[in-house]
């Protein structure tokens, strides 16, 4: 067997037994000093729930560099960057978790640590740090750097607000993850990335074993906004990394991907999510509300107010998001970029028209 596969294999179980390990040393500590998530009549749980479990996941990151630094086909050094500033967004999260920072404190000071991210970002396959070409996307090719660099901050901040407001119900942000970060496995394998095939394991075998403390009746858990924001970060930096490298890869040629096509399916792995942070903006300031005010409006409350469960209405989610993202797949090559936005509109119109109508049924 090829080394490389050799080398997934041991990372995904050493990570799943640095994290159950590290996920029931934080249920003690979290149960010891009483880091409890905050409730209010908008939150789709009762009783206690320990959170800022999300810390635990950028440790095992961290621990996962090191120890595989040195393997030669690995350039965890060139993401020293990206890691470290993960894990201070992690901090941030965590910060908030028990603080109650407001948005615009928050997003001031993780607009700040993107802004010096991407402007320093650096990757093994080159400088994919800022978004400066589209390929033709809409007719758009070149753009220049300031306008890429703000471009890419928008991106990182737009990401992680989406994901973000995931975290709501038991099951949602784990089980997403472990969709998205499996189909960039494969994406970023067949790339030959493997460094970045190796976080995505890391990720996949961490939110597995973060499923059984999110639905424990015993030593329930929540990755928190230390574990949103996170995952956040690294979705969002994944998303740009495949635009701006899709030019370079071999995934476009296998699949016969049009390049103009790239930005409509990055946004598609991440489509129910999107849809639902601008419906729920939305919404707000047609009630006169920051549209960075918490409610009880987002699609996975419409379908737990009908009575659906945390696990079902997860993997319905998650579905969704995965059949549309089959869809626009399936038929961009056969469409010119105008054609495929248009398909990703009327999809999301669609939706939002069938989780409205649920929502007053």
């Amino acid at each position: 067997m090829n080394s490389i596969y050799l080398l997934y294999i041991a990372t995904f179980f050493f990570t799943l037994l640095l994290a159950r390990f590290g996920f029931g040393r934080h249920f003690l500590l979290a149960k010891n000093y009483n880091l409890v998530k905050g409730y209010s009549n908008r939150a789709a749980h009762k009783g206690v729930v320990y959170t800022g479990a999300g810390l635990i996941i950028a440790f095992m990151l961290m621990l996962v560099a090191v120890v595989l630094n040195n393997v030669e086909f690995l350039y965890f050094e060139t993401l020293s960057t990206i890691i470290g500033t993960s894990v201070l967004v992690s901090v941030i999260g965590l910060y908030d978790d028990f603080q109650d920072m407001s948005a615009f404190h928050k997003y001031t000071v993780l607009g700040f640590l993107i802004a010096m991210t991407v402007y320093s970002g650096q990757t093994p396959e080159g400088d994919f740090g800022i978004i400066t070409n589209l390929n033709g996307f809409l007719g758009i090719n070149e753009i220049s750097y300031i306008a890429g660099f703000f471009f890419t901050c928008f991106v990182y901040l737009s990401v992680i607000n989406a994901i973000n407001l995931m975290d709501g119900i038991d099951g949602y942000m784990s089980i997403f993850s472990i969709m998205f970060f499996s189909i960039f496995f494969l994406m970023y394998e067949i790339n030959a990335y493997y460094t970045h095939s190796v976080v995505a394991v890391v990720f996949i075998a961490s939110m597995l074993v973060f499923l059984r403390h999110n639905f424990s009746r015993k030593q329930k858990l929540f990755v928190g906004d230390a574990g949103s924001l996170f995952i956040g970060f690294w979705i969002a930096y994944f998303l740009i990394l495949y635009i701006t490298s899709s030019d370079t890869g071999n995934l476009v040629n296998l699949f016969s991907i049009q390049l103009e096509n790239v930005p409509v399916l990055a946004v598609a792995t991440i489509n129910i999510p999107v849809l639902d942070t601008l419906r729920v903006m939305i919404v707000r300031i047609l009630q006169k509300k920051s549209p960075f005010s918490a409610d009880r409006n987002h699609i996975h409350h419409i379908l737990i107010d009908k009575k659906i469960s945390h696990l079902r209405t997860s993997l319905i989610l998650c579905l969704i998001n995965l059949v549309n993202l089959l869809i626009i797949f399936l038929l961009e090559s056969y469409v010119n970029s105008y054609e495929l936005t248009a398909l990703y509109v009327g999809i999301n119109l669609f939706w939002l028209g069938f989780f409205e109508y649920l929502r007053h049924r």
